[in-house]
């Protein structure tokens, strides 16, 4: 028994059967023995539109004259979206940039969906042994490509799948170009631009999730000059003694609040603490659609307090520009990363280093991120770029943020200002220094909005990049890190040294200063 709901549409495509829901856009062009099939929210800045029937038709075209021109068009393709197309006898499937509408498939990717739970009871799966290594359901970020269910695979963006074989085939990132801040920022700014009008352009209501942090202001600025067309929000907690969440949490409400203020923005903060929990039934239906939580009260403020059908601008693949892995690696470790350093990267990886396992205790992690590195042949990433980068793109970003999608997702579609190829690649191809220092994005905002690099961004001073410091010195490995407290403890004794050695210095100068006015006096007489 197929659980297809009763609303969804099916058609015909390439020998078997689409379902979607029609709430989400779809089209399909078809000439002679190709056919191309776009389903989802799309937005094309090559091409200038949103229009997914003109989006399908093109890039049927571009897949008639080669593959390459069609994976060549893919490259300016925004939004929230699968491709499937059909040449001759061999379809292949794909998803955006991001990953940000997920796609799943079994061995041979007979069967695709894009919630791990329809096609794990669709294929009848046993649950993996990944699912019981994890264990935790807050722990969602699985390893590799692996997933709940046994022989159901994660398709990672930067690749695609062979309808019916199940090969996996790298399609991304390209060559590695290097470029100065400024060239990259003359590079995106005609994209972000596009995007901006396109999306004004449509008849859907335009929310922007806003922080203390970099992102959220970064998409900010691109709506400079419009900002009466958005609607911004925070979700904020009261600050909990010891509470490193709710601090985060309450810092970025009230910036956000100043910001908010500072530029007119309608601007609504949810205070999490005083909302009701999500009821019951539709907690049930989030379980269904996936075992990962994130803030399942958040899902629910989202569905009960935010228009519907609204476009929610998200940031989240802007942290694949700032240098993520490589702040936590140590400066020595090498950016090529081995399964074994992967696994122990993941939320329940470090959970297991704090307790001390052994190694035997990270072998299902092992396994599955070396099938993530084989079978989408990660090492064949052009030079360049460094594996540290394509393992947050790919795992982090795309799979890790998929529990944050999946619970908005029944409410509003996320769309991402730098959620293509392109710009991912783009936001790459600066130097290490400056991706370090968020460089990029202050040179971005200060040619769009420059009163936004004013503010403070998570509690500290937004200083320019300082390309004379070297990356090492943004790095904060576990080598380093291991021994923290005993370094704090010995610079606490130091401290007091010094205190004393001070209290000490400034009594001789007083008793010397004490003598040598007496010594006066009795010149004077």
């Amino acid at each position: 028994m197929f659980p297809w709901a009763a609303h969804w549409r099916r058609i015909a495509f390439g020998g078997g059967i689409f379902h979607w829901d029609p709430r989400s856009a779809l089209a399909v062009a078809r000439q002679g023995d190709s056919e191309v099939l776009v389903c989802g929210h799309v937005l094309h800045t090559g091409w200038r539109t949103t229009d997914i029937a003109e989006v399908a038709r093109r890039l049927l075209a571009s897949l008639t004259q080669s593959r390459q021109s069609f994976l060549d068009d893919l490259e300016d393709m925004f939004g929230q979206y699968v491709v499937l197309d059909l040449q001759g006898s061999t379809m292949r499937a794909q998803t955006d940039g991001s990953g940000a509408r997920a796609m799943f498939h079994d061995d041979e990717a007979r069967l695709l969906g894009s919630h791990i739970n329809l096609v794990g009871m669709v294929a009848a799966a046993p649950p993996s042994r990944i699912a019981k290594w994890i264990g935790d359901t807050q722990s969602f970020d699985m390893p590799g490509r692996s997933t709940e269910y046994e022989g159901i695979w994660f398709l990672m963006p930067n690749t695609e799948v062979t309808v019916g074989t199940g090969e996996i085939t790298r399609i991304g990132p390209r060559p590695y170009d290097p470029l100065t801040v400024d060239q990259a920022v003359d590079a995106m700014l005609p994209h972000l631009e596009i995007q901006r009008d396109l999306l004004l352009a449509e008849d859907r209501q335009i929310l922007l999730s806003m922080s203390a942090g970099v992102d959220t202001r970064t998409s900010l600025a691109a709506f400079h000059g419009h900002y009466d067309a958005l609607k911004t929000f925070t979700y904020s907690k009261e600050k909990l003694k010891g509470d490193a969440t709710s601090r985060m949490l309450s810092r970025d409400g009230q910036l956000a609040a100043r910001i908010a203020e500072r530029f007119d923005l309608d601007h609504t903060v949810f205070h999490l603490d005083e909302e009701e929990p999500a009821p019951e039934a539709f907690r049930a239906v989030l379980e269904e659609a996936s075992p990962r939580a994130h803030m399942r009260k958040l899902a629910w403020v989202y569905h009960r307090k935010l228009p519907h059908d609204a476009i929610h601008i998200r940031s989240q693949v802007n942290g694949i520009g700032k240098w993520h892995y490589g702040h936590l690696m140590h400066h020595a470790e090498d950016h090529n990363f081995s399964a074994e350093r992967m696994a122990t990267l993941t939320k329940h990886g470090r959970a297991l280093r704090r307790t001390k396992k052994p190694r035997s205790a990270f072998r299902p992690g092992i396994e599955a991120f070396q099938e993530y590195i084989d079978s989408t042949q990660l090492r064949s990433v052009p030079n360049g770029y460094l594996l540290s980068d394509i393992f947050q793109w790919e795992h982090r970003t795309a799979y890790w943020g998929l529990a944050h999608l999946v619970e908005s997702d029944f409410t509003f579609d996320t769309y991402s200002m730098y959620g293509s190829r392109r710009m991912i690649q783009l936001m790459l191809h600066v130097p290490e220094a400056v991706r370090a220092q968020k460089g990029l994005f202050r040179a971005i905002i200060e040619r769009s909005e420059p009163r936004l690099a004013r503010y403070y961004v998570n509690g500290k001073k937004w200083r320019a990049p300082d390309l004379s410091i070297p990356v090492a010195e943004f790095q904060r490995g576990e080598k380093t890190y291991s021994h923290k407290k005993e370094l704090q403890k010995e610079n606490a004794s130091l401290k007091k040294q010094l205190e004393q050695a001070q209290a000490e210095l400034a009594e001789l100068r007083a008793a010397g200063g004490a003598q040598d006015g007496g010594d006066d006096d009795g010149t004077a007489q």
